[in-house]
């Protein structure tokens, strides 16, 4: 008898325990979704493929230029001296260097702007949710990604999104 009651006793207090954490109210978001699918993240999206295609088209009509360079310098190998064939490899050399450096710092910049939007849209994001899990005794947000299975009726995607809409959230200074 004693030993039904500690059985009784333990079941008791993990369903004790079980029903004490079933009170937290759990949502899941897709930040991803988020920030794609919004105007503000769109606008920023949008300005960064800008950047990249004037950079690639930048690059591609350089080494346009670098070919006719070096196709006419080949052409006029046996006319120029050894000297001057030599000089003007190495300026086209140099060119690509300098050019190269140039890709480099644009790179850069853009990958800055990137990590800046990302910075502004998870500080907005950050405002919004504090703002939204308040409004709605919301006890965790978790990331969507980081979830394995979760019911559809737990998603605050299209909500958050929709905020974040209204708000006109700027993310490009």
């Amino acid at each position: 008898m004693k030993f039904f009651v500690y059985i009784l006793l333990i079941f008791s207090i993990i369903n004790l325990d079980n029903f004490i954490f079933a009170n937290d109210k759990i949502v899941y978001l897709n930040v991803n979704y988020v920030f794609n699918n919004s105007v503000s993240g769109n606008k920023a999206n949008t300005s960064i493929e800008k950047k990249i295609k004037i950079l690639e088209n930048n690059l591609n009509q350089f080494k346009k230029d670098v070919d006719i360079k070096k196709d006419k310098l080949i052409k006029q190998k046996n006319i120029l001296s050894e000297t001057d064939y030599n000089e003007k490899f190495t300026e086209i050399d140099d060119e690509i260097k300098e050019f190269n450096k140039k890709v480099e710092i644009q790179k850069k910049e853009i990958n800055n702007l990137r990590r800046e939007v990302r910075s502004n849209f998870s500080k907005e994001l950050r405002k919004i949710l504090n703002d939204y899990s308040t409004k709605n005794s919301i006890d965790i947000i978790i990331k969507k990604e980081d979830i394995l299975l979760g019911s559809k009726k737990l998603d605050i995607t299209d909500e958050i999104l929709k905020i974040i809409n209204s708000n006109n959230v700027k993310l490009i200074k």
